[in-house]
């Protein structure tokens, strides 16, 4: 990672933080989180391969898919070459469908090579086929954009971001978080963040809600319920509350009560239990976590602005405010892959 690359001052990108000036001591120390569950530490980031040959065998399974090329061996032979994917439900809504990954097919895949040498798994960004058609392997990779999306009547339906909002909270929110002294020092604990990453329960806000996976909205008159393809997720808004009960039990998601001002639905959610990302990647939350949330109808009717406050008094000495755009996807289906438990663990056996 070079500073001067990733050394940038956050103007109108939909953030809002008390810090502006991003540090790259800080970007270098609080980076390794970002591709948890593709094991960063395995794998050279600043490098990258090109492994050409024939697909062999496909593992489509959430929260990674596994590629097996039969390709050429540095002594003139044949072997297989292990590719990590990401998850089956964050690259369909980009444009990878079960379909694309044929056994038998020759394929070109651009990927970051292990650290530990040649022969072990790759982390895979893209795939091109014979046809010329280009596939992401990860949210980073090269794809073909779908086509604007149709309009919707309402926040009723299904709906998919782009990865972008996921990436910035990373890149640009991260590093200038205003955390407190204890949370800074639990960061730096890298066993509680892999044994985390090594199960299969969801995110919480605001990761939830910004990862690039599709999620349906139903409206009904006393609540909204969000479902969403990661770890069968479901955010249940009440409409028929004004306050939150005082004998909350803390869950994963919190309690949300929500209301509408004109066409924005306002979501306030309280009593969330604490969780090793539950601020942003690889900062922890604390019992004291609130968020806010908008999700507004744009005005081309195609996208929801939505924006989340993320406030910890336990964790942040201030709030933290980002944005993202969930584009209109009727045509997207839950992926219907359940997290695999062995899948999940995997990428710890390099770590």
């Amino acid at each position: 990672m070079h500073c001067p690359r990733v050394k940038r001052t956050i103007t109108a990108t939909g953030i809002t933080s008390p810090r502006l000036a991003i540090r790259c001591a800080a970007l270098l120390a609080l980076a390794a989180p970002a591709f948890a569950h593709h094991s960063p530490a395995s794998f050279d980031r600043s490098s990258e391969i090109v492994v050409q040959g024939t697909v062999a065998a496909v593992s489509w399974r959430n929260p990674h898919i596994y590629l097996t090329l039969e390709t050429v061996a540095p002594d003139g032979g044949t072997m297989l070459q292990d590719v990590e994917v990401g998850p089956a439900a964050s690259l369909q809504p980009l444009g990878l469908t079960r379909d694309a990954l044929t056994v038998g097919e020759r394929v070109s895949v651009r990927a970051n090579p292990n650290r530990s040498g040649p022969g072990r798994t790759v982390m895979g960004i893209d795939m091109t086929k014979a046809d010329g058609s280009v596939y992401p392997l990860h949210v980073s990779g090269r794809r073909t954009l779908p086509p604007p999306p149709p309009e919707a009547e309402s926040l009723a339906g299904s709906w998919a971001p782009l990865p972008d909002s996921f990436m910035r909270l990373f890149r640009e929110v991260v590093p200038t978080l205003p955390v407190t002294a204890a949370t800074r020092e639990a960061m730096a604990d890298r066993t509680t963040l892999v044994a985390a990453e090594a199960t299969c329960i969801a995110y919480p806000q605001p990761m939830l809600t910004l990862i690039s996976v599709q999620r349906s909205i139903e409206i009904e008159d006393s609540r909204v319920t969000i479902r969403f393809d990661w770890m069968d997720a479901e955010q249940v808004i009440h409409l028929d509350l004004t306050e939150h009960p005082a004998d909350i039990e803390p869950s994963l998601l919190g309690h949300s009560i929500g209301r509408w001002e004109g066409d924005t639905l306002v979501v306030d959610t309280v009593a969330y239990t604490p969780h090793r990302q539950g601020i942003a990647h690889g900062v922890p939350s604390t019992a004291a976590k609130r968020t806010i949330e908008r999700l507004t109808l744009s005005e081309d009717r195609r996208h929801i602005d939505y924006q989340i406050t993320v406030e910890d008094a336990g964790a942040l000495s201030e709030p933290y405010t980002i944005g993202a755009s969930w584009d209109y996807r009727p045509d997207l289906t839950p992926s219907g892959e359940p997290c695999d438990p062995e899948v999940a663990a995997r990428f710890m056996e390099d770590y």
